[in-house]
């Protein structure tokens, strides 16, 4: 099944609140999309996530749009944890398209951050590998690389209160990267190829070696 293209505001509201009175739906506290960077040497480690928008108790809307677009992508979302974390899909980009078509003109600016976030992904080629969904339904410890981001994007954006945010065991969940700019590499990766790397002289310049960028330090 697809979410068959929404034609009005009206539409979308009826469509929201159709979503949203499903049984078990429940409404996140903070919700995002983010661009992962993964291990060079373990594909299945998340070394950070980025998101272009991140959402803090608001645009509830938006966030039964991606349910839904989830759900009809066949992708089950699981209310029952505090988080929940899935790669996204071709399938979901279309189906959150036609479920934002009324906005789709305007979404331009500081107009419908969420439209601009989906608009931006029908353009690109690896949907399917890199790009992640993540809700938190609670503020409890988190329990992905994905999370822990979007509470430290949220401190960082001031949309949470400094040291009114769980992050117990978040560091924990974190690993330390050489950073090169904003991109990380695995300590593991640099070491296996340091000698081949430094004789072809392509071993990176590190800035730092920490858990996060310097960009997401908190205030």
């Amino acid at each position: 099944m697809a979410i068959e293209t929404i034609a009005s505001t009206e539409a979308f509201k009826t469509f929201v609140t159709e979503v949203t009175s499903q049984a078990g739906y429940r409404q996140p506290m903070a919700f995002g999309i983010a661009r992962v960077d993964r291990g060079q040497k373990n594909a299945e480690k998340i070394l950070q996530a980025n998101f272009g928008l991140i959402n803090w108790k608001e645009n509830f809307g938006s966030a039964a749009v991606f349910i839904k677009a989830l759900q009809e992508s066949k992708c089950e979302v699981d209310f029952s944890g505090s988080e929940f974390v899935a790669t996204l899909s071709d399938a979901f980009v279309h189906n959150a398209m036609a479920a934002f078509a009324p906005y789709l003109g305007e979404a331009t600016g500081d107009a419908h951050k969420n439209v601009q976030v989906i608009k931006a992904l029908a353009h690109m080629q690896d949907i399917g590998k890199n790009f992640r969904i993540v809700f938190l339904f609670e503020d409890a410890n988190a329990q992905s690389v994905e999370a822990v981001y979007l509470k430290l994007y949220a401190l960082s954006q001031s949309k949470a209160e400094l040291r009114k945010v769980n992050l117990n065991g978040a560091f924990g969940i974190l690993s330390n990267v050489a950073w090169v700019g904003n991109t990380p590499y695995e300590l593991e990766y640099l070491r296996d190829h340091e000698i081949e790397m430094k004789l072809n002289g392509t071993f990176p310049t590190i800035d730092a070696v920490d858990k996060f960028p310097r960009y997401l330090e908190l205030p």
